[in-house]
């Protein structure tokens, strides 16, 4: 096989690993584009290489061929032999034309040869254009993807270094509750021991009030005939006077103006002395009735109906509080809210009717104790079955009901004034046997001027609605606002743990629909709709 057969041989391997490159390419993704577009590049250096030698290979042949024709001719001429005495003329123009024949046959392929070499250089030059197109291509897809996902990784580190913030700011948060449950406890414990010691010295001081109070009983005893001697000679005695004036004593004297006169003195003498006594101020309220709604088997929730009106929802612009703010005015129609929260003694006569379970009381005490470790899914069931059992609309009250009737027409820090009093609610530093450590019974102190008991303090409270980051955009009427994030729901009021930041009427906390803890309760509202 000659040199010329064996390079076109090779040339044809290497364009056909080249089709197949290149159609591998087409499917495959960008790296693996990029890389077979790499070694395609190398096969048209091979393949442009190879033409380059074929074509040189072709004119050394084409010169050789030359050459050999030549050569026979001048071997004659230096015998000096005649050719017309070696061969005839005819013979002579037959190998002539042979020769000839032959030569253009050699062209012809030659030139065959040469048209296919530039055909598959023609597509090999558009094939190379292809690869670099497509190399571009993957390279772009390469560098667009390796954005995305430099993005991606960006938005999700952002996301992580949020939630590591949120998560720390909760830790520090429960750790600070934590701190104050320890403190509270040092507290609680200081009390114990001085209500115990204090408990030792009066029950010592008891038995020396009973032994002084049995001497005491004795000396009476002794002197008991004397007291009773001395008492009947005064009694007769003042007998004696008054027989003595009534027979002396002109009546005309007695008049009714003496009598009056004395009247008012002893009237004054006990108004001065109801004045020198302390006095719980009253404040009137405006509600218009308290009901009950009777139940199959039971008596329900006491209720308050409230007149409407109208009154400011949230705090000014100057608070710090932004999920508080834009204040504004809110319309609302008559509508009934429980006097109090919800009790256990409410509630477990629910669940047992029900069959729902009974929820922990940490030990505090059931009955009038208001109900804890409830869910606000368990507070929503509540308020169904008094729908079911009473044939009206019971339901949690909205935001905006619950805060005017704990405003109850006051426009101050607290219904009572602006300072915090000891003894009118349950808090950390509210001056109760209960603050900071456990719930009150309800109706344990006074209520607001609406009549309603543990508006501050004691728990917090479910409401109907759901979370909104501001109040933007709130309507100025209507009894719930709608829509917000329903993943969250809104409790309002204050605990029996709350300091004195947090006894605002106007704070507001949000919880997963599902938490259950020992700070958070609720009471209910019935509507005409």
């Amino acid at each position: 096989m000659s040199s010329i057969t064996q390079a076109k041989a090779e040339a044809q391997k290497l364009i056909k690993r080249y089709n197949l490159l290149q159609a591998e390419a087409k499917t495959a993704d960008s790296a693996e584009a990029a890389r077979k577009a790499a070694e395609a590049d190398k096969l048209v250096s091979q393949i442009s290489a190879l033409q380059l030698a074929i074509t040189k290979l072709q004119a050394k042949d084409r010169e050789t061929t030359l050459q050999k024709n030549k050569e026979p001719v001048a071997a004659s001429k230096k015998k000096g032999a005649n050719p017309t005495a070696a061969r005839s003329p005819t013979e002579e123009i037959k190998r002539v034309s042979s020769e000839k024949a032959v030569l253009d046959t050699r062209i012809n392929r030659l030139e065959e040869a040469q048209k296919k070499t530039r055909a598959q250089i023609e597509q090999l030059t558009r094939a190379k254009a292809e690869l670099t197109r497509l190399k571009r291509q993957a390279e772009q897809s390469v560098a667009t993807v390796v954005q995305v996902r430099r993005t991606n990784d960006e938005k999700l580190q952002q996301e992580l270094a949020k939630l590591i913030d949120k998560k720390e700011a909760e830790h520090q948060s429960l750790k600070l509750e934590l701190d104050v449950v320890r403190q509270q406890a040092h507290k609680d414990a200081e009390l114990l021991k001085v209500q115990r010691d204090a408990a030792r010295a009066m029950m010592e001081r008891q038995k020396q009030l009973e032994k002084e109070q049995s001497l005491t009983s004795q000396r009476r005893r002794s002197h008991k005939g004397w007291l009773v001697m001395v008492t009947s000679v005064a009694i007769f005695a003042l007998i004696l006077g008054i027989l003595l004036a009534l027979l002396f004593v002109p009546s005309a004297l007695v008049t009714p103006p003496v009598v009056e006169n004395e009247i008012k003195k002893t009237q004054n003498s006990n108004n001065n002395s109801a004045s020198t006594l302390p006095q719980e101020q009253t404040t009137k309220f405006n509600a218009m009735e308290t009901y009950r709604d009777r139940l199959k088997d039971a008596q329900g929730p006491l209720m308050v109906k409230l007149p409407g009106g109208t009154f400011k929802m949230g705090s000014n612009s100057s608070s710090t509080y932004y999920d508080e703010r834009p204040q504004h005015k809110v319309t609302l129609q008559s509508f009934s809210i429980s006097q109090y929260e919800v009790t256990f003694e409410e509630y477990d006569w629910f669940a047992g009717a029900s069959g729902n379970p009974l929820p922990e009381d940490n030990g505090w005490g059931r009955g009038r104790q208001p109900v804890i470790n409830v869910s606000w899914d368990d507070a929503i069931d509540y308020t169904q079955w008094l729908s079911e059992q009473t044939g009206y609309n019971y339901r949690l009250p909205s935001e905006r009901e619950w805060e005017y009737a704990a405003n109850a027409g006051v426009d101050k820090a607290y219904w009572w004034g602006y300072q915090l009093k000891k003894k009118k609610a349950n808090c950390s530093v509210c001056g109760s046997q209960w603050d900071g450590r456990q719930t009150a019974p309800v109706g344990s102190f006074p209520p607001n001027p609406f009549g309603l008991y543990d508006t501050i303090g004691n728990v917090l409270e479910w409401t109907n609605s759901c979370f909104h980051s501001s109040y933007r955009g709130a309507p100025s009427t209507g009894h719930l606002w709608k829509g917000g994030d329903c993943s969250k729901q809104i409790a309002r009021g204050s605990s029996f743990r709350s300091n004195v930041k947090a006894l605002r009427k106007t704070i507001r906390h949000k919880f997963s629909p599902n938490t259950r803890i020992e700070s958070l309760g609720f009471r209910v509202v019935r509507v005409e709709e």
